[in-house]
């Protein structure tokens, strides 16, 4: 094989990369004298800030916090995003940042070639310079010509600079003022270069600002004065030709209704030059792995595996390109994950990040054989960018923890891993292990698809997709280019806002209707247009001490668009102004009565039977009454239900308390998935990792609230905006969004809890009265949900609770002094089953009672029951025969010619043969039933003697089968008249002394009917 070596001019360059047939390219690092990627971060941003007077941002969160359309922050602009569509203030006139970044989806997708090229990656950093409505094209090209010619002293004879060439489908013509501009600054005409949208248009998603751009290329071959040939490897994806700044020029927004480009308000411009490719270039590498920024992973890695060194191979089939990849995935994938989790990403909350971390495990395993060689190179990471980003080094122990917790689960879930599974990974070598292992229902979405070969999936199916087989997004858009099918992802949310929503739905979409023909009328009648409805007042209420309640104050309105609903006899009427609270943040919306003035509705009076907002406008959903009308402009009053809102508030402040609470005494990485608050109480689900909360930790939790109502904890309200907020010390919701302006940060005491909610709270603890945990459930792998209540409700869960403690200690001692007295443990055994049915059922019967307060009685419960379980396994016989000799004592022949029987010592026994206990009967007929287990079962006997048509086993056992819908069938070889078997069947312990009772009843009744 034909090699060529090729080598640098410059000292600065001393690498130097063997060329193979065909272009691939093998590259080995000599020796680095450049400066270190810490030195050319800062003399980007001191440039800017010291030279140009640029104010310094630091990076945003990587969790997107004002833009739903994203899972990740993918570019420095998204943090300005509003300030460019002129719905936020911006927040000065020129900024600089390093901004970091991770593009893992959507447009900006750069996962499929992390490790096979030497320049892309799932985490980056963004250096980037802004103008907010100050400079524009000419000074962005300038200061960039400068910062790299007399900073970085690159050789300009390596400079490609491409522009805007126009487009027609944009309808956009070329950007001459570009070219224009550097060529007076000095770029040879044959080294500015046009390009269509695809390259030189900048759009930040499918809708949004967006511009034309002009990007700034560098030749490192040696060929680089050969202008002619190389200029036509401008954007050819060649690795030694490669595009280091973009300089975007800001002056559209393309619309998410229709597609369609319109100018802005203002121009700005947005900058940005990837760090690890100006790093390798500046520290002479033609590979930004072989920079400071990621060999010391790559020696970590090394040093823990044992295995060869990092080699540098892009080559396929190269003995060194496999492993050489798996060093680049993993080096990468560390990075993101650090980053991501350290700016409190979760992964339950976040499936792309679960799913890098799943294939960075896997790659552990499967290549290096180390399954902790993510947690080792983690804090590699954090020396390397820790002192820029100091959330790393802070969030360190946290991000282990959540590793530590995730290769818990990925271990349990590969040792699952089936025949089929490996059938499919065989089959679809596509996918990756974790895919597969994730979505058990992958197999049968795969099947329906290929019998049904479709070339279009709308929403419908793409519903089910996610429904019946559990698929996600991204999985389901790697099916599609298996299989050649497109998405209509539109189509699906409005299939699930219809399924989901219904009415609210079918209402949201007359009302847009009726808005948009109202709001076409009023600005051609008047030339104004009909604003959203002031809300301010949902917020002026007032705690009254003596009623314990809070009183809103009523608001004054006027009806400022009328929608009628004949499908449901309503009214749905816009108001100018509302004091009701629409449903939003868990919290549901309030109730209440709207009053017609006398002057127009004779001062009739409404309920509120639903309030919902659409777009800013609150509309209140009222029943139609006869001979009443109302019309636009009608004065109303607004009055909402005091007592629900209370209910409400006091749920809603007890939710943050727990929040704030289950951090502090549970020592483990958390994030809220979701809450709700309604009258009866509130629910949080929080994930977590780590291992289970304990019983002990729930007690400390609820105990430590109820101190905090004790301590009257001052709880107040600040509204400002995003930029003036610190949040590193606010809790939000992971993948929630937030608006730019006036978010509500609700503060409780000093420090117990600051978060951003926009429901209504108490105004101090003590209005809270009390509170109470219900019950804690884990309903998926590390995530938790808490229900409780607070209020005066609190106070009743906790007074039932001391009552049942009460009733099992008193039972627990009765238990102890009685333990050698048979029928006294007989009595025992029933009330230890009644009291379980109670701890058991009693939220299905509105007995609400302290999860803690349950849990511990159950748990003396069951003892008891072991321990009365142990004697009954050396005396099953016993009991028996002690309570049937007993009956039969009780019961003689001569004053009883039937026996229909409940055998009470089967509640605690492990299993019960009523032969045994009617073989004590031989002379008339008897019925015995029994439960175990909640297994009820039955047997009746009749002497054959007694036999007749109506005197018969089957016959009378069939009136208490009915009872317990079960079936009847005689032992085998036997005569059903003479006897005959009910077969088990489970029943609900909360229902069974009523059926039980309804059964014995019916025996007797059948019995002295039909047995003379």
């Amino acid at each position: 094989m034909a090699l060529r070596l090729c080598f640098r001019s410059k000292v600065l360059f001393r690498n130097y990369f063997i060329r193979y047939p065909g272009g691939q390219v093998r590259y080995v690092s000599v020796s680095n004298t450049g400066p270190s990627s810490k030195d050319i971060r800062r003399q980007f941003i001191d440039y800017f800030t010291i030279k140009h007077n640029h104010q310094l941002i630091r990076s945003s969160s990587l969790i997107p916090f004002n833009d739903s359309t994203i899972a990740f922050v993918n570019a420095g602009m998204n943090q300005f995003k509003n300030v460019f569509l002129g719905t936020a203030d911006r927040p000065c006139l020129r900024a600089v940042n390093s901004q970091k970044c991770v593009r893992v989806g959507g447009k900006h997708n750069d996962l499929s070639v992390v490790g096979t090229d030497s320049y892309h990656h799932t985490f980056f950093e963004m250096l980037g310079n802004w103008s907010f409505g100050d400079y524009f094209k000419r000074e962005a090209c300038e200061m960039a010509w400068d910062l790299l010619k007399n900073v970085y002293h690159i050789d300009a004879d390596r400079v490609y600079v491409t522009y805007f060439g126009g487009d027609e489908n944009l309808n956009l013509p070329a950007d001459e003022e570009c070219r224009e501009i550097w060529l007076s600054l000095g770029v040879p005409s044959d080294r500015v270069l046009p390009f269509g949208a695809r390259d030189n248009f900048w759009e930040m998603g499918n809708s949004g600002p967006c511009g034309p751009c002009t990007e700034i290329h560098l030749d490192l071959s040696n060929e680089y004065k050969h202008t002619e040939a190389r200029r036509h490897l401008v954007n050819a994806g060649v690795p030694d030709l490669t595009e280091i700044w973009n300089v975007v020029f800001i002056q559209y927004n393309r619309s998410l209704e229709d597609g369609v480009i319109r100018n802005l308000p203002h121009h700005h411009v947005d900058t940005g030059m990837g760090l690890e490719r100006v790093v390798a270039h500046l520290q002479g590498k033609l590979s930004n792995y072989d920079t400071d920024l990621f060999q010391p992973i790559f020696n970590r890695i090394q040093k823990v595996t044992k295995l060869e060194p990092y080699r540098g191979s892009f080559v396929r089939g190269d003995n060194h390109y496999e492993l050489d990849t798996a060093y680049r995935i993993m080096a990468d994938h560390s990075r993101m994950i650090t980053a991501c989790l350290a700016d409190g990403m979760f992964p339950s909350q976040n499936h792309k990040l679960r799913r890098i971390i799943r294939k960075s495990l896997a790659l552990a395993n499967r290549t290096f054989a180390c399954p902790e060689l993510l947690r080792e190179t983690i804090p590699t990471v954090v020396e390397i960018l820790g002192d820029v980003y100091p959330e790393m080094e802070r969030n360190l122990p946290s991000v282990l923890q959540i590793i530590e917790h995730e290769q818990h689960s990925y271990s349990a879930l590969s040792s699952k891993r089936s025949t089929e599974t490996n059938a499919l990974l065989k089959q679809f070598p596509q996918f990756d292990e974790s895919e597969v292992l994730e979505h058990a229902g992958l197999s049968g979405a795969i099947k329906e698809l290929l019998q049904a070969k479709p070339t279009h999936l709308d929403g419908a199916v793409i519903h089910k997709m996610y429904d019946t087989y559990g698929l996600d997004e991204e999985l389901l858009i790697k099916l599609g280019q298996m299989m050649k099918f497109s998405l209509d992802f539109r189509d699906y949310e409005r299939y699930v806002r219809e399924l989901k929503d219904g009415y609210k739905y079918e209402l949201a979409t007359k009302l847009e209707t009726r808005l948009s023909a109202y709001q076409n009328l009023k600005e051609s009648i008047d030339n104004t247009s009909l604003k959203p409805t002031r809300t301010e007042r949902r917020y002026n209420y007032a705690f009254n001490q003596e009623k314990g309640i809070y009183e809103v104050a009523p608001c004054k309105a006027h009806v400022s668009l009328l929608l009628e609903d004949d499908s449901r006899d309503q009214w749905h009427i816009v108001t100018d102004q509302s004091n009701f609270y629409c449903e939003s943040g868990g919290q549901q919306a309030d109730t209440g009565r709207l009053t017609l003035s006398a002057g127009t509705g004779g001062g009739q009076s409404f309920d509120v039977v639903g309030v919902s907002e659409h777009k800013g406008f609150v509309v209140h959903s009222i029943p139609k009454q006869p001979n009443v009308t109302v019309s636009l402009g009608d004065q109303v009053v607004l009055q909402v239900d005091s007592t629900r809102r209370t209910q409400l508030t006091v749920h809603h402040t007890a939710t943050h308390l727990l929040n704030a609470t289950v951090r502090k005494v549970v020592p483990l990485p958390m994030c809220q998935r979701s809450s709700a608050v309604s009258e009866r109480g509130f629910r949080l689900e929080l994930a977590i990792s780590g291992e289970k909360i304990t019983l002990d930790q729930i007690a400390a939790i609820e105990t430590e609230i109820r101190s905090l109502i004790k301590r009257s904890e001052p709880v107040s309200v600040a509204v400002c905006n995003a930029n003036d907020l610190d949040f590193a010390t606010i809790t939000t919701v992971p993948g929630e969004t937030y608006p730019d302006r006036g978010l509500r940060v609700v503060s409780i005491g000093g420090d117990v809890s600051r978060e951003l909610c926009c429901g209504t709270h108490a105004t101090n603890t003590e209005e809270l009265h009390d509170f109470a945990i219900t019950n804690v459930t884990q309903s998926k792998n590390g995530c938790f949900t808490f229900h409780g209540v607070a209020g005066p409700a609190a106070k009743k869960v906790h007074f039932l609770g001391a009552q049942i403690q009460n009733d099992v200690s008193q039972l627990q001692q009765d238990a102890e002094q009685n333990e050698n007295r048979q029928q006294d443990i007989t009595i025992i055994e029933t009330r230890l089953q009644r009291l379980k049915n109670v701890l058991l059922t009693g939220t299905e019967n509105n007995i609400h009672l302290p999860y803690c307060v349950r849990q511990r009685c159950l748990n003396v419960i069951n003892a008891l029951y072991q321990k009365l379980k142990d004697r009954s396994r050396e005396s099953l016989r016993e009991l028996i025969d002690i309570e049937m000799r007993n009956l039969m004592e009780q019961k003689p022949a001569t004053s009883d010619r039937f026996i229909v029987h409940f055998l009470e010592c089967s509640i605690i026994l492990e299993e019960v043969q009523l032969s045994k206990a009617t073989r004590y009967c031989t002379d008339r007929p008897i019925l015995v039933i029994s439960i175990t287990d909640n297994q009820v079962k039955a047997r009746a006997t009749v002497p054959p003697s007694m036999v007749s048509e109506r005197c018969n086993a089957e016959r009378w056992l069939a009136v208490v089968a009915e009872m317990f819908k079960a079936q009847t069938a005689p032992p085998k070889g036997q005569n059903a008249a003479e006897v005959c078997n009910m077969k088990a069947r489970k029943v609900k312990m909360m229902h069974f002394e009523a059926t039980l009772e309804n059964a014995l009843k019916a025996a007797k009744t059948y019995a002295e009917t039909n047995f003379h």
